[in-house]
């Protein structure tokens, strides 16, 4: 599906696509089933400020499809994501390995690191083969990265970060997690590129690839939410 990229080779025409997206996505019909399936039962929102539509992303740094829509992720954030959408990051927690990267997740938020280090994290596991899986490696990547050794001892295993571990865990069971990246739309509705590339082509004004696609589904769903309330 998707392939392993690098800054220097993300799609130049990214964010004119998503611009373009959130633009139709009123004009684009989205079915249950095909583009997205119904969470049973739907599951309260925990991110979203009051009047916006949450959704959110479950991702694991080690996922390549993850890596590889990153700066899809972030041209949508930057050029295509409507202003009533509040968009999250969850990380994806169903064995001890994802749990582990999930901490690294939380580490870098709670040292205010993460704006600088999430691409960084995802480059060192996919491009530089570090799997980040011992405590000793990943103290070495954040003390690389200019974080003091006592800073990261403290952070990684701090109360903060094992509470934010345990959330993200019990999210992962409510919005039945079994792949990523995986979109969640106001706790109601679950899409992934999979079920949106059925869109590509489809209809005029339809997306061009299923990335692309991703997004106009989230938008058509985020939209749907938000003229409900």
């Amino acid at each position: 599906m998707n392939q392993k990229i690098t800054r220097f080779a993300r799609p130049l025409l990214a964010a004119g696509i998503l611009l373009l997206a959130a633009r139709g996505a009123s004009a684009i019909e989205v079915v249950e089933d095909q583009q997205y399936k119904l969470l049973k039962p739907a599951q309260p929102t925990e991110f979203a400020a009051p009047g916006k539509v949450e959704v959110v992303e479950v991702f694991w740094y080690a996922c390549s499809h993850c890596f590889a829509i990153e700066p899809r992720i972030e041209a949508w954030i930057k050029k295509g994501r409507p202003a009533y959408v509040d968009f999250v990051r969850v990380p994806a927690t169903w064995n001890e390995m994802l749990k582990t990267h999930a901490r690294v997740f939380y580490t870098a938020e709670l040292l205010g690191k993460l704006p600088q280090l999430h691409e960084e994290i995802f480059r060192e596991i996919n491009l530089k083969g570090d799997r980040m899986d011992t405590p000793e490696k990943i103290e070495a990547f954040f003390v690389s990265h200019g974080v003091s050794r006592a800073d990261f001892q403290k952070a990684f295993a701090s109360f903060a970060v094992e509470s934010k571990v345990r959330r993200a865990e019990d999210l992962n069971r409510r919005y039945k997690i079994t792949g990523t990246p995986t979109f969640v739309v106001a706790g109601k509705y679950v899409t992934e590129v999979s079920m949106a590339a059925t869109l590509v082509g489809s209809a005029p004004g339809a997306a061009r690839d299923p990335e692309d696609a991703l997004f106009q589904v989230v938008n058509a769903l985020a939209a749907k939410e938000q003229k409900a309330h």
